[in-house]
């Protein structure tokens, strides 16, 4: 936790220094939102799949304008990813995984007069707070204590979007993925990549 926390403050102070030195004009704002979230996994047997979990994430941001026309946002957030797994149509267990989220954002805005349309996108940190396994009715493990599921710290991936806003209200929805493997097994030819839509609210000033 104190490796995360020095991670957001160094991507803060990064981030706002510049801002701060061209006196720009910052914004503020909050969040929350649901996730249909699912793995990719390789080399999964043929009556094997995954599903999409349903969880949520919330969170904040701040950013600059820059003209009319673009935003830049520094955002962090909790989310919960993971899947269901499935065997010959049977949910069987469930990945369940919570990170900290921090994504770099470039909003770009379409000058309407009533509504405010937007598409974004940006690369995104993560870092893991929790990951468990969960058999169906059984008790949930750590992944780390469960063979060929241990997962990797941090996960590094991109952001695409699009919202709507009306004042100082926004919705927006995203899809976030993996860049590279988050198996945390250098002998496993396995490669599981994270992949989730996102609905969320927003309310900015």
């Amino acid at each position: 936790m104190r490796r995360i926390l020095l991670s957001i403050g160094l991507i803060l102070a990064a981030t706002l220094a510049p801002l701060s030195a061209g006196h720009a004009q910052l914004t503020f704002g909050g969040f929350a939102g649901v996730n249909f979230s699912n793995l990719d996994i390789t080399n999964l047997d043929p009556d094997e799949a995954t599903s999409s979990r349903t969880g949520g994430m919330f969170g904040g941001y701040i950013g600059t304008h820059m003209g009319r026309l673009f935003t830049i946002r520094l955002e962090g957030y909790w989310t919960r990813k993971g899947a269901d797994l499935t065997e010959s149509g049977n949910t069987v267990g469930s990945f369940k995984i919570n990170y900290i989220e921090i994504p770099l954002i470039l909003r770009v805005h379409i000058p309407l007069v009533v509504v405010k349309p937007a598409l974004y996108a940006g690369p995104a940190i993560s870092f893991r707070t929790s990951c468990d396994v969960e058999a169906s009715g059984g008790p949930s493990v750590p992944c780390a204590d469960t063979p060929g599921a241990n997962l990797k710290s941090t996960d590094f991936s991109g952001i695409i979007g699009a919202g709507v806003g009306v004042g100082p209200i926004t919705l927006d929805v995203q899809y976030d993925f993996s860049f590279s493997n988050i198996l945390d097994d250098p002998t496993s030819s396995t490669e599981v990549k994270n992949k989730t839509w996102t609905v969320r609210a927003a309310f900015g000033i």
